[in-house]
């Protein structure tokens, strides 16, 4: 199974908006069937491609997710994760931090983010994606433009998507992913009201989405660590719960025309919480 996240090149120059009533894309890639006298079993590979959390990051603030402080990770409680499991979900909740803030103008909580980012990155010998002192400079120059520090950020992205890529690092790609869309899931579902149906909580309802794919591939990894066996059951246990809602399990047509009743936000935005408790506990 072979993990893609990112790839921003198709997107620039046209939007960053995800598409919004779209299901994730899955690709299975051809294999060349051995002659018939030869037995031989055939390996079939799955490609996943992943948004970026940049991507996720952008789309919720223009849905009108807006800053609110106390609800990101402390960037002090680094040094507690010490597995190698633990830092790429710490990298990637870390990641969609930093995002939060340089989008929203937080300048110098992007700064800190972005140490510790370089810090749990090193730790995980993929330092050299942010060992540039010129990138990080104009990344620290652009933090009072929204437009300018978004184009920095896709340019990280694109770096760590080749580093990944160069280095075969499916694992670190996907777990890292887990990590930044929970974190970013649960700064949605914490800053908005369940009373009526706004664009944000629509846009939450889209990214579940992504959830399928990601636990077909979190599946590989079963069996890790006692956090990683929980945070798949609990996604699990949410994608249980979201395909039995009504509103789901009856949809016809997009998934962007779908309405939750509050009700449901509010236990669908629980379980979110839950996933997000375990994956930076």
């Amino acid at each position: 199974m072979k993990i893609k996240a990112g790839l921003l090149s198709a997107f620039i120059g046209t939007t960053l908006m995800i598409s919004c009533g779209s299901e994730p894309q899955e690709k299975v890639s051809e294999t060349e069937v051995p002659p018939m006298e030869q037995t031989q079993e055939v390996e079939v590979t799955e490609e996943f491609i992943l948004p970026s959390t940049v991507q996720i990051g952008d789309l919720f603030r223009n849905s009108g997710l807006t800053y609110v402080s106390g609800f990101t990770l402390d960037p002090a409680k680094a040094s507690s994760y010490n597995t190698t499991f633990d830092k790429y979900f710490a990298f990637g909740a870390y990641w969609t931090d930093m995002s939060y803030c340089a989008l929203n103008g937080k300048s110098q909580e992007a700064r800190k983010y972005m140490k510790v980012i370089k810090e749990v990155s090193t730790d995980l010998g993929a330092g050299e994606v942010l060992n540039d002192e010129d990138l990080l400079n104009r990344f620290d120059a652009s933090l009072d433009s929204p437009d300018s520090i978004l184009n920095i950020l896709i340019e990280i992205d694109e770096r760590t998507d080749a580093y990944v890529d160069d280095n075969d690092q499916g694992e670190f790609a996907l777990v890292a992913f887990v990590g930044g869309w929970a974190e970013g899931m649960y700064l949605g579902v914490s800053t908005t009201s369940y009373d009526t149906h706004s664009e944000l909580t629509g846009k939450i309802i889209e990214q579940m989405v992504i959830l399928d794919q990601l636990l077909v591939g979190m599946s590989s990894y079963e069996g890790s660590s006692k956090r990683v066996d929980e945070v798949i059951e609990s996604m699990k246990d949410m994608q249980v719960f979201f395909n039995e809602i009504p509103a789901i399990a009856d949809m016809e047509g997009s998934i962007s025309d779908v309405k939750i009743p509050s009700a449901d936000m509010k236990v669908l935005g629980d379980k979110i919480l839950k996933l997000r408790t375990l994956i930076v506990q």
